[in-house]
């Protein structure tokens, strides 16, 4: 393979990486703001996320409560 190729191969397996460690990222900085219950902010707002347990929850208090 010519040093030419190498180059772009390498170049393009480190963007991936990149791209890989920030999706890693991200879905640890969204764990750790469902499991806090802190927003996360995006284009101004704010997102609170909650977990599919919390999720459950809230709908059989939802039922308990006459809900659904």
């Amino acid at each position: 393979m010519e040093s030419r190729e190498r180059m772009e191969q390498m170049m393009e397996e480190q963007y991936n990486r990149g791209i890989t460690v920030g999706m890693e990222l991200m879905m640890e900085k969204l764990r750790i703001a469902a499991d806090n219950g802190t927003p996360i902010e995006i284009d101004g707002r704010a997102w609170y996320l909650k977990s599919d347990i919390e999720n459950l929850r809230d709908i059989f208090e939802d039922m308990e409560n006459g809900g659904l």
